[in-house]
């Protein structure tokens, strides 16, 4: 590449802060800040910037370099832990972040292009393309094939601090949030300009002002009236395990065992109904032979406490585990023994647990690279009259999964999680992604008006209502044990019945714009931009 081709995409004077502000605003706007106003206004510096630039060529590379640096603020600091947290297990955590950063301000680089089309090629209103554009690019994102698609932290996930205001996800999901949220963004704008040229804005405004304060109004009176149920009492165990103690195999599960009779011989029996430990707090496989042993002592637990125990470790096919396919899976101990459920998850972390595109006899050979199954199904844990569904880790961003579940007649989802990956208990150490994680959570219990309970390995564990108020949580790097009541709903939401329909109406939407404007760019000869 020529020193004219590389300067072609090196963004220029004029390119930069406003793309740039936009990014830091938007990345600013997520757990554990959780700012009320950032996210409504973050990407209003963006979309004035791609509304003043020219409609010619030059103006369209423009768009595309500003995008570049838009997603390069955005997802550099949004997601800045994936290289920070991981780089002290792995190398391969540069590989990670930077492949990741690569694909997401590919996507940023699009819809800044598509952005610049449909306002100078289309005369699109920037009202609807905004907010049309924006969740279609988030839509695909979390759609992306073979182990390739990264739904996490969507636009609407960045409310979750105030779950009231954001209630009518149970109608349009956590995407239809995203799509009012850029909405916003984008009637703003219009309002920026409308003002700076002096043309009538108040009528602006009060849309603006109705747009903002309609749906949230709706959702606090939601909140209030809202029938809640106890279904039972839930224990979530945190016994704050570092990973590099996890890693070391025997190390790991004595600690895990010493960690457990602390935290399980100071519950009472019949304090609880059901006890929920983490994603693979065990690191063996508990139907495999060989690790009976291991298993019996789980069993003691059941059999003391009087009550089920769902927990973590490594599924298998068939009856041996050895040179097989491992799983990431959920098990259940009674106080009869280890029970027939298994859940293995189906939503599997890119590289870390599969590598994209890749055969699993290639990636098993690396002992960072994973080469887990896939699993199938969606069977509940029923415990007296109520039922349970599982969610393990990073299932928690996939609204989908939460709403297969609550569909088959999980009660309550239980997330079980092992966020040790996330950071290490030197303040400095953590990362952001320690408050973010748990945040899906919230989205998917607003979503289908669901009660949660969450055991994370060092934490944060936790309880949602099904308003979406965390309630009994724990702190970071600690071991603890807590026991409360969950609730639920008997209310099947309009999302859970119907699933997501914004994100992929949008997606279509964005579709046919870019077809409608590259064949119409040619035609049009500076045409006026609607706002």
């Amino acid at each position: 590449m020529d020193g004219r081709a590389r300067s072609v995409w090196l963004p220029r004077r004029g390119e930069r802060l406003a793309p740039a502000v936009s990014g830091l605003l938007l990345a600013l706007s997520f757990p554990p800040l959780h700012p009320l106003v950032l996210p409504f206004v973050g990407l209003v510096p963006f979309a004035l910037w791609v509304l003043a630039l020219p409609s010619d060529p030059p103006g369209r590379q423009a768009a595309l370099r500003g995008g570049a640096v838009f997603g390069s603020v955005y997802f550099g600091v949004l997601l800045y832990w994936i290289l920070f947290a991981l780089i002290w297990y792995t190398k391969l955590a540069i590989v990670a972040f930077v492949a990741t950063l690569g694909v997401l301000v590919g996507m940023t680089m699009v819809f800044a292009g598509l952005l610049h089309y449909g306002l100078h090629s289309l005369r699109a209103p920037l009202w609807l393309l905004l907010p049309v554009t924006w969740t279609a690019l988030e839509w695909i994102r979390g759609h992306l094939p073979s182990t390739l698609a990264f739904p996490w932290l969507g636009l609407g996930s960045s409310l979750t601090g105030f779950p009231e205001l954001v209630g009518i996800a149970e109608i349009v999901g956590s995407r239809g949030v995203t799509f009012w949220i850029v909405l916003i963004n984008a009637m703003l704008a219009v309002l920026v300009v409308q003002f700076r040229d002096r043309r009538p804005w108040v009528r602006q405004a009060v849309l603006v002002s109705a747009l903002l304060a309609l749906p949230m109004g709706w959702g606090v009176w939601r909140a209030n009236t809202l029938e809640t149920r106890p279904v039972g009492r839930v224990a979530v165990v945190q016994p704050n395990i570092a990973e590099r103690l996890k890693l070391d195999g025997a190390v790991g599960r004595d600690s895990t065992f010493g960690a457990l009779d602390r935290l399980l011989s100071g519950v009472e029996p019949g304090s609880a109904d059901l006890v929920v430990l983490p994603e693979v707090v065990l690191t063996l496989f508990p139907k495999a032979d060989r690790f009976s042993p291991e298993m019996d002592r789980v069993q003691v637990y059941s059999r003391e406490l009087g009550v089920p125990i769902v927990f973590g470790g490594l599924g298998f096919e068939g009856t041996d585990s050895t040179g097989l396919m491992p799983y990431n899976s959920a098990f259940v101990m009674n106080p009869q023994g280890l029970t027939e459920f298994q859940y293995d998850k189906r939503y599997l972390v890119p590289l870390a647990e599969r590598a994209p595109f890749l055969p699993t006899k290639i990636v098993g050979l690396s002992q960072y690279f994973g080469a887990y199954g896939i699993g199938e199904g969606w069977p509940l844990v029923s415990v007296d009259e109520a039922s349970f569904g599982v969610l393990i880790c990073y299932e928690s961003a996939y609204p989908e999964a939460s709403r297969a579940l609550r569909l088959e007649g999980a009660d309550v989802l239980l997330n079980i999680t092992n966020d040790a990956w996330y950071g290490r208990e030197p303040m400095y150490a953590r990362t952001t992604a320690l408050w973010q994680h748990p945040a899906h959570m919230v989205m998917r219990a607003i979503e289908n008006r669901v009660g949660v309970a969450r055991s994370a390995n060092t934490g944060i564990s936790l309880f949602v209502d099904p308003v979406g108020h965390i309630y009994s949580s724990t702190s970071l790097f600690q071991e603890d044990i807590r026991i409360a009541e969950v609730r639920t709903s008997d209310v099947v939401t309009f999302y859970t019945r119907t699933g997501d329909w914004v994100g992929p109406a949008c997606a279509i939407a964005a579709f046919f714009l870019l077809l409608t404007s590259t064949w119409t760019v040619c035609s049009l000869d500076r045409p006026r931009v609607v706002v």
